[in-house]
């Protein structure tokens, strides 16, 4: 039980700190939650990383729990050990872990040390990993009391594996700042010059290579026009051979990595997400609150967030020359961009504030928190599939 008046310790547990949507969501909801009601930890599996600053700045120091390179590693598994002790020491009533690594990790450490509230998440589709992992990762899913998911699409996912009850999931979607995504105005530039962008994490199911194409039939129709890609990853040195290959080095850019992506976003006229998987973009969201025009690919969560020809324009996956075709669309069609854009920075005030999505993570935390003091086990227990 927790003493009357005293905050219940909890732990929020990431995986690294680097920029990315899970990463930035993880920080956001760490700084953000209301520490009057929480005596508030937080850990990474590998802490180091630039999003480390922000929490720093926002009074959080942060737990190391580094595990080695992979979850079959014997430092792995101590790690495990040396979190579930520091459980233990901190009396922490609710641990939440984030993605795929931090629920392998938190998750059996929060069992081991019998903390009463265990909350996991997942926030892809679960189908890029390999069969093994995935087979773990359910297996990670079924121990914790709660599995909180970013879409409807992910819970549903996430029931089908028979291991996680319908009512052991919550859906709580991804929050932007919208007051911090508002507002300035794109930069003065040459008469024609059209940038279109977008921010990602450089890897395969982002689409990247088909934005690279795409670039090469939009410059055909309009020459002016420039392709900026924000983001860093495996697939970097692949991308800048495709530019090369199609004689792109002048019309699409690598922009790296940012840790200001309301900046990123306010250079862009058409913003374009070209994924072949995703369940709750943050960037297309952050996109939607600057008020963008948003070329996206109808997969996973998008079309949940995006409705095609009302908040922007959807395109099947893989597919080059449609997401040409809509950029271009765009180009030609300036009121039609506008009147887009303005109702997708509409929807992402009135349903994707940062503030919502703290004020149902603390509902969640709340009412596990107050369930584990009387019969949240029983409760637990008989939500079993």
């Amino acid at each position: 039980m927790i003493a009357p008046g005293r905050r219940p310790s909890i732990l929020l547990l990431g995986n690294v700190l680097t920029p990315g949507g899970t990463e930035g969501q993880f920080v956001e909801i760490a700084c953000g939650l209301d520490r009057s009601r929480w005596d508030l930890h937080v850990g990474c599996v590998r802490a180091e990383g630039p999003l480390r600053t922000k929490l720093e700045a926002a009074g959080l120091r942060v737990l190391s729990c580094v595990g080695g390179s992979s979850f079959k590693s014997p430092r792995f598994a101590a790690s495990v050990l040396r979190l579930a002790s520091f459980l233990r020491a901190h009396r922490i009533r609710l641990i939440h872990s984030f993605d795929f690594y931090s629920n392998l990790l938190g998750v059996p450490a929060a069992r081991l040390a019998r903390v009463p509230v265990v909350i996991a998440s997942q926030r892809d589709l679960g189908n890029l990993r390999p069969p093994l992992q995935r087979r773990l990762h359910n297996v990670v899913l079924g121990l914790a009391d709660r599995v909180a998911v970013n879409a409807e699409i992910v819970a549903e996912g996430a029931a089908k594996t028979g291991i996680v009850a319908s009512s052991r999931i919550v859906v709580i979607p991804n929050g932007v700042d919208t007051a911090r995504f508002c507002g300035a105005p794109v930069e003065t530039r040459p008469p024609g010059r059209v940038i279109v962008g977008t921010v990602a994490m450089l890897r395969p199911e982002k689409g990247l290579m088909d934005l690279v194409r795409a670039a090469g039939h939009v410059v055909d129709h309009f020459p002016e026009a420039r392709f900026l890609i924000w983001g860093e990853g495996p697939l970097r040195l692949p991308l800048e051979a495709l530019i090369r290959e199609l004689g792109l080095s002048g019309v699409v850019t690598i922009a790296g990595a940012t840790l200001e992506p309301e900046t990123t976003l306010r250079r862009m006229d058409i913003f374009v997400l070209p994924s072949l998987s995703e369940a709750c973009s943050n960037s297309l969201l952050e996109a939607m609150a600057t008020g963008r025009p948003i070329v996206a690919t109808r997969v996973g969560g998008t079309p949940a967030l995006v409705e095609d020809e009302a908040t922007g324009l959807l395109v099947p996956p893989a597919d080059p020359a449609a997401l040409a075709k809509a950029v271009i669309r765009l180009i030609e069609e300036p009121a039609l961009a506008a009147r887009l854009a303005a109702r997708a920075q509409q929807r992402a005030r009135a349903e994707f504030g940062i503030d919502r999505m703290l004020e149902r993570i603390e509902g969640l935390y709340h009412q596990a928190l107050s369930w584990s003091a009387g019969g949240f086990a029983v409760a637990r227990a008989e939500s079993r599939p």
